[in-house]
């Protein structure tokens, strides 16, 4: 039987834009795609891809990660009850992360702080502020919800503004002296930074609870401070 205790599958579906990763804590292999609306006929498919292109079987599988949102609703419910099946069906740990999280992941080296944001349709973005603080990086406030040209307003000290615009939007229109926007690969969410975190979490002995995990939506954030 193939030793199943330190691999990690990663499933984000939080918006249109999907992806999938498998970690063993050496390497990361990754399959992201434009899913559109349909993540509930593209999902299982990438994921057999994805697992035959590596060699690996399902029974492999130690851990599954999973995002939480905010997000889509169709997005998020297919991803979550998909992860959810998965790790209740092989009794694997379960362990939820959240989409803001994952977005702001790839700058937690910078000395600046970061607003991570997800389209929340009609035009408007969810978003959430991170820095470092006491030489831990943490979520600085609570999340909020704007159009998206108004997605820099309040920011006083030169910020690093990363996610995916709205259709329509682009990100660089809101690029100022006090926001810094990174290159399309580094604010391009992926899900090798979900299995990274969700990893960390693994190893330390932890797990969610299956049936109380909930996702979180785009309209559950609805303040525009």
């Amino acid at each position: 039987m193939a030793d199943n205790s330190h691999v990690l599958l990663a499933l984000d579906t939080s918006t249109e834009s999907a992806g999938l990763a498998i970690y063993d804590g050496a390497r990361i292999s990754e399959l992201v795609w434009n899913a559109g609306r349909n993540q509930t006929l593209t999902l299982l498919g990438q994921l057999t891809h994805l697992l035959e292109i590596n060699g690996r079987e399902l029974d492999e599988i130690g851990a599954i990660a999973v995002a939480t949102g905010p997000g889509t609703f169709n997005g998020l419910r297919v991803g979550m009850s998909t992860a959810k099946g998965l790790a209740y069906g092989r009794d694997i740990p379960l362990l939820g992360v959240d989409t803001l999280e994952i977005t702001a992941y790839p700058h937690r080296s910078s000395s600046r702080p970061v607003r991570a944001f997800v389209p929340a349709g009609r035009g408007r973005t969810v978003f959430s502020d991170y820095r470092k603080r006491n030489n831990r990086w943490v979520r600085d406030g609570e999340m909020h919800n704007r159009p998206f040209p108004e997605l820099a307003s309040g920011i006083a000290e030169l910020t690093l503004l990363t996610g995916e615009a709205p259709s329509g939007y682009a990100l660089e229109d809101l690029e100022s002296d006090l926001v810094e926007i990174p290159r399309l690969a580094l604010r391009s969410r992926r899900p090798g930074c979900l299995a990274e975190i969700a990893w960390r979490r693994w190893m330390a002995g932890e797990r969610d609870d299956i049936a109380g995990m909930e996702p979180a939506y785009v309209h559950s954030a609805r303040g525009t401070s």
